[in-house]
């Protein structure tokens, strides 16, 4: 029985540890048509042990669910306003890792790889390693060498795993079979989910033909130039004197609107029970979306311990932070902890389709999408957009009155 055994229950997540745990090699990771990582099986090599399946969500017939009333949820920033203006949402996820190093772990993350445009794992073993992992990275990375040494080395090292639910949830599983668990940290993410890669791929093409095929210094998927709470990518390339900054609109971001859509997410995204525990992870973080912190447009994280081990790590770097405690009934309604996508087949298979053919630009999918959008949704659409174009302390506002009706 192997990963593509007929018994599955459900769609691939891409979390790739199947390509890890393979004791022959049996399993590599690939793209698909669609822009998804997919396991492929050499079967000559293949020897059914079964090891990929033990790992995998597919196969899992009981997805175990959380009680919130033994979690905790705190909302908190670095007290380094330099860590919290470089990173994504509060500075945790820094702090976390900084703090893993010191205390001896190697810690997993995902870099941006500027040259080949794409995100991919890596093992960080110093300071100044884990400076690459900063900032959220809203398509999938190829993550299977990364988690690979984690295999080889879990018995006789320390790991600390920054990554999806998805991720955590098959590296919790094979590190309980492996009898280790207890010896490694994991930290996921609330995931929204991940788009096809053709979404971004079309998008950084799109961009290297304005700077004319400039060398890219750096991607930043939500940067803060307009503050926190908004959704922009400033992609730095090479200038003649000095790096130039591409900033996305305001409006009709062409990654954001496909991301935004729901449509062209993973197969598995749409039903998701993993974002929706808290099982397999000892720290959940993201950001403190929701009436709370609404006039906040530096940045605060949403902490969620679910373990001991995780409660312990935090402990050793409350000095390091501010902290505020909170209730979940602030933080999961703004979240998609809970949630399921109703996703229309026929406009998700021609909006993928559209991805998969290099003659067709990011604008013309981008197209594709609006022309199908109701009249009903193209009005809220139109009115989000007018939101958009206000200055910060109007779209506080606007949210503040959304979130009170919201309740």
């Amino acid at each position: 029985m192997n990963i593509n055994d007929s018994s599955q229950l459900r769609q691939c997540t891409s979390c790739q540890m199947c390509g890890a745990v393979c004791p022959t090699g049996a399993i590599s990771i690939k793209l698909n048509e669609n822009g998804f990582y997919r396991p492929v099986i050499d079967e000559k090599t293949c020897i059914d042990c079964g090891l990929c399946v033990k790992s995998c969500y597919k196969f899992d017939r009981t997805i175990a669910q959380s009680d919130l009333s033994s979690k905790k949820i705190l909302a908190a920033w670095a007290n380094d306003k330099n860590i919290v203006t470089e990173t994504t949402s509060g500075g945790i996820a820094d702090l976390l890792a900084y703090q893993l190093i010191k205390d001896g772990y190697k810690c997993i993350g995902v870099t941006y790889d500027n040259d080949k445009n794409c995100a991919i794992g890596e093992v960080a073993t110093d300071e100044n390693e884990i400076l690459r992992f900063r900032g959220s990275k809203y398509i999938q990375s190829l993550s299977v060498n990364s988690f690979k040494e984690l295999v080889r080395n879990c018995k006789k090292e320390k790991f600390a795993v920054f990554g999806l639910p998805c991720q955590i949830y098959a590296i919790d599983n094979f590190l309980k079979t492996r009898g280790v668990r207890d010896n490694h940290i994991l930290i996921d993410l609330y995931c929204h989910g991940c788009p096809s890669l053709h979404v971004w791929t079309k998008y950084i093409n799109e961009i290297m033909k304005r700077v004319d095929g400039k060398k890219i210094i750096s991607a930043n998927f939500r940067s803060k130039v307009r503050g926190w709470g908004n959704f922009y990518v400033v992609v730095v390339v090479e200038g003649v004197k000095y790096p130039i900054e591409v900033v996305s609109t305001r409006i009709n971001d062409g990654f954001y609107e496909l991301f935004f859509s729901d449509l062209v997410l993973n197969d598995s995204c749409s039903d998701c029970q993993l974002r929706s525990t808290l099982e397999y992870t000892d720290i959940r973080l993201g950001d403190f979306w929701g009436k709370s912190y609404v006039n906040n447009h530096d940045g605060v994280s949403g902490i969620t311990i679910s373990t001991d081990r995780g409660e312990n790590l935090v402990n050793r770097i409350k000095n390091r932070m501010t902290i505020q405690p909170q209730s979940f009934s602030n933080f999961l309604p703004y979240q998609s902890y809970g949630k399921t996508y109703v996703v229309n087949s026929v406009k998700r298979r021609k909006l993928l389709t559209l991805l998969s053919d290099d003659s067709t630009s990011i604008k013309d999918c981008v197209s594709s999408y609006h022309n199908m959008l109701s009249s009903k949704a193209r009005i809220k659409h139109i009115a989000k957009n007018m939101v958009k174009l206000m200055p910060n302390s109007f779209i506080s506002s606007i949210k503040s009155i959304f979130y009170s009706i919201k309740g």
